[in-house]
C-alpha cells in the first residue's frame, strides 16, 4: 500500500493552540459613507435697525445729506448688508452722491497748491478760502461734479480766477480809497492782484456796488470777475486784462499768446501766462496721416488715451464722434462744467502725460517723425485752426 499524503488538520481540530490571523484594515479600500446634509432650521439673522432704515430710500437720502463722500464710503464698507442698501443701482448712487455735503477737498487742494505772497502776513489782509458746507455766513451753491458725481460747493470746484484775499484801505473814511483784492489762476501757485471795475473806472462801475470783504459781509468772493494783474513775484509790468474777455476768447482760432502780446514785454503778457500754459497744453501736433488715426498703437499710449477719452462723453456727442473745428473757451471748459478740483487735477495730469507720450523730443514733428501740419485739441477732439497771422506773431 502506498502511504497516504499527510494532510494537516484544520486549526479547529488541532489540539494545539493556534492563533487566527485577522485581515488587516485597509482604509483606502473601505467604503466611504456619505453624510446626510443637515438641514438648518434656524431663521436668517434679522437685519440691524440701521440696515432697515437705509433700505428705505427716503430715509437714506436724509441720512446721506448729513454725510461727506468719505463718510459714505466708510459706512458702505462696514458690512455687506449696508453696502447693498447704500449702493443698489448706479442711478440711485449718483443721486445719493449729489445729496452729500461737500467734503472740503477742493479747499484742501487749494491750500496745498497756492502760495501766499510773503507780504500777506505783514499787511492788513483777510483770507476767504472756506468750504461752503462749513460757512454759515454765505449761502454757497452746491452741485454734483460732472465727472465723479460727488456734491461739490462753489468754493471747492475749479475756477479760472479764484479770489482769496482782501486788503482794506488805509483810511476807511476816505471814499476815494479802494480795497485791494488778490487770488490765484486755477491751481497755479503764484498769487496775482485782482482789480474791481471801480479800480479802472469801468463803464459799469457806477451801477455796481463796490466789492467788500467776503469774510465779513454777505457779498463775494468775486471769482472770475474784474481785471487780472501781473503776479506779485514777477518784476514785469503789463496792463491789467479784463477777465471776461480772457474767458470768452475762442481758443480754436486764436491763442492767448497771440492776442495778449506786445513789444513792451515777453509774449504772452505776464497777466495771462499761467492760463496760456494750460490752454497750450491741450494741443497735440500731428501730420496729416496720423491726424486721421489719433488713437496710439502702443499699449502705454492707449492707456493714456483712455484717460483722456473718459472725460470726453461730458461734451456734445456730435463733437466727439467727428473731428470738427475746436471752439473751446476757458469759460466752456472750466466754468460751464461744474468740475471739482480733484477731477480737474486728474484731467490735467492725463492730458500732460498723453501729450508727453505723443511728442517727438520736444520738436515740432509728429510722433512718426514727419513735419506737423495739424493740431488736435484734447479738450474736445476738434482741430485747432489758428489764423496764420496770429501764429506768425506768436512765433516772433
Amino acid at each position: 500500500m502506498h502511504d497516504q499524503p499527510h494532510t494537516a488538520a484544520p486549526p479547529e481540530l488541532r489540539g494545539d493552540r493556534t492563533i487566527k490571523r485577522k485581515r488587516l484594515f485597509d482604509a483606502a479600500a473601505a467604503p466611504i459613507r456619505k453624510r446626510r446634509p443637515q438641514t438648518v432650521t434656524a431663521n436668517p439673522p434679522c437685519p440691524s435697525p440701521l440696515v432697515k432704515v437705509l433700505r428705505e430710500y427716503g430715509l437714506l437720502e436724509v441720512v446721506v445729506s448729513e454725510l461727506c463722500a468719505d463718510d459714505l464710503w466708510a459706512l458702505a464698507n462696514t458690512s455687506k448688508a449696508l453696502n447693498e442698501a447704500i449702493m443698489p443701482r448706479t442711478v440711485s448712487l449718483n443721486n445719493l452722491l449729489g445729496r452729500l455735503k461737500c467734503s472740503g477737498k477742493g479747499v484742501e487742494i487749494r491750500n496745498k497748491c497756492h502760495q501766499k505772497w510773503p507780504c500777506f502776513e505783514a499787511s492788513l489782509c483777510t483770507e476767504h478760502v472756506r468750504c461752503g458746507s462749513t460757512n454759515t455766513k454765505h449761502e454757497t451753491e452746491t452741485k454734483s461734479c460732472v465727472n465723479c458725481k460727488v456734491a461739490t460747493c462753489d468754493e471747492c470746484r475749479i475756477h479760472c480766477v479764484y479770489q482769496t484775499s482782501f486788503e482794506g484801505p488805509c483810511d476807511p473814511n476816505d471814499p476815494a480809497e479802494l480795497p485791494n483784492f488778490s487770488g490765484f489762476v486755477l491751481l497755479q501757485p503764484f498769487e496775482q492782484p485782482i482789480l474791481s471795475p471801480h479800480h479802472l473806472n469801468h463803464d459799469d462801475s457806477t451801477s455796481e456796488p463796490r466789492w467788500q470783504d467776503p469774510s465779513k459781509s454777505g457779498r463775494g468772493p468775486y471769482h472770475d470777475q474784474g481785471y487780472l494783474d501781473v503776479p506779485f513775484h514777477l518784476g514785469e509790468t503789463a496792463p491789467p486784462e479784463y477777465i471776461g474777455d480772457i474767458l470768452d476768447l475762442d481758443l480754436g482760432c486764436r491763442s492767448l499768446k497771440s492776442v495778449y502780446s506786445s513789444s513792451h514785454y515777453t509774449s504772452p503778457s505776464p497777466v495771462v501766462r499761467s492760463l496760456d500754459m494750460v490752454a497750450e497744453a491741450r494741443k497735440v501736433h500731428f501730420c496729416d496721416f496720423c491726424f486721421g488715426d489719433v488713437a496710439p498703437s502702443d499699449v502705454a499710449g492707449m492707456q493714456e488715451w483712455d484717460k483722456i477719452t473718459s472725460f470726453l462723453p461730458m461734451l456734445p456727442s456730435e463733437l466727439v464722434a467727428s473731428k470738427k473745428e475746436c471752439r473751446c473757451t476757458l469759460r466752456t471748459r472750466m466754468l460751464d462744467r461744474w468740475l471739482c478740483a480733484r477731477c480737474y487735477q486728474a484731467e490735467e495730469d492725463a492730458i500732460e502725460s498723453f501729450s508727453r507720450s505723443q511728442s517727438n523730443g520736444g520738436t515740432f514733428r509728429c510722433r512718426c517723425g514727419n513735419h506737423v501740419q495739424r493740431v488736435l485739441c484734447l479738450w474736445c477732439r476738434g482741430e485747432v485752426l489758428e489764423q496764420e497771422e496770429d501764429t506768425e506773431k506768436a512765433d516772433h
